[in-house]
């Protein structure tokens, strides 16, 4: 059995050397369209309230649910867990050969068992996806019960399992109302709080994985971030300007959310400073103070403006 770190260190190999990873999607979905355009299962998912408009793909076999069409397999391409095990099957079956081109030829050599309707992996493959949907549609479903809740006069549109609108936009949802429409990504939360800094700053930070530069402000209004389990939710605007992103799973919000059901008890976050001795000697370790000053200025100055604008 091939070990984890192998694998790492292939797939390192494979992408340090050159290979375009977004080559990766459009090979497996030729090797999907290969197996089932023969077979009459490739084509669009139907489209009856404008909310489903599918690219093309596997149709009519491994389902996300039972009122879908659109098959599990044409997230292969996009999948980690999926990408991972099939990497782990190569290096077991292929030893002596664990170049970037070897891989792409064995998925083409065996891509009915892999992907095919009575393949070897196919099964073992939609297990690892049907844990992402799983989890991603329950968070959906809540997150459309908050809405309706809050917006009893709204429609709340959520895309279907393929929707380009999800797969090339982002938008899980769309909150529609006289006038507007609203585009929400839904992400499921590990940890919210709330935060001040020594200088004067204050933020929620939010545990998730969510790289908010992929979601464009164009396309997507709002993040709301759930946990079904707990029946807690937050939103916040999709304005970069007031976004920061600190990790991969760590993202600040520098403004109150839009809404949400938690409660919060703001805690100080304090930030390594270190001064030289030139620093000191001139006082810059006073700055602190200063800014703080400036800062209760500023906010005195907007309370008073908003207070005398009319309601």
């Amino acid at each position: 059995m091939v070990s984890n770190s192998l694998i790492k260190k292939v797939l390192k190999e494979y992408f340090r050397k050159g290979q375009k990873a977004d080559s990766f999607g459009p090979f497996i979905r030729k090797q999907l369209e290969l197996i089932y355009r023969p077979l009459g299962m490739w084509g669009q998912a139907p489209n009856p309230n404008d909310d489903c408009e599918t690219g093309l793909g596997v149709i009519g076999i491994f389902p996300h649910s039972e009122k879908d069409i659109w098959s599990v397999l044409n997230r292969f391409d996009t999948n980690s867990k999926v990408k991972t095990k099939m990497h782990e099957i190569f290096l077991n079956t292929n030893p002596e050969d664990v170049s970037s081109n070897g891989f792409m030829n064995w998925i083409e050599e065996n891509r009915n068992q892999l992907f095919g309707p009575r393949g070897r992996y196919t099964k073992t493959l939609i297990g690892l996806n049907m844990e992402t949907i799983i989890s991603g549609n329950k968070n959906e479903e809540y997150a459309v019960s908050i809405l309706s809740t809050k917006f009893p006069n709204a429609k709340v549109k959520r895309y279907c399992s393929g929707d380009v609108r999800d797969t090339k936009k982002g938008i899980d949802i769309t909150l529609e109302r006289p006038g507007k429409s609203t585009n929400i990504q839904v992400k499921p939360y590990i940890r919210v709080g709330s935060f001040f800094t020594p200088d004067g700053d204050t933020f929620f930070e939010v545990t998730a994985y969510l790289d908010v530069n992929r979601y464009s402000e164009k396309n997507v209004d709002v993040f709301m971030f759930v946990n079904p389990n707990e029946q807690k939710f937050i939103l916040f605007s999709n304005n970069k300007n007031k976004i920061g992103q600190q990790r991969s799973n760590i993202i600040r919000f520098y403004e109150p959310p839009l809404f949400t059901n938690m409660t919060f008890v703001t805690k100080q976050k304090r930030t390594s400073k270190s001064f030289s001795d030139t620093e000191t000697l001139f006082g810059l370790e006073n700055d602190l103070e200063k800014n703080l000053r400036f800062r209760k200025q500023q906010i005195e100055k907007l309370i008073d403006k908003l207070s005398t604008k009319p309601k």
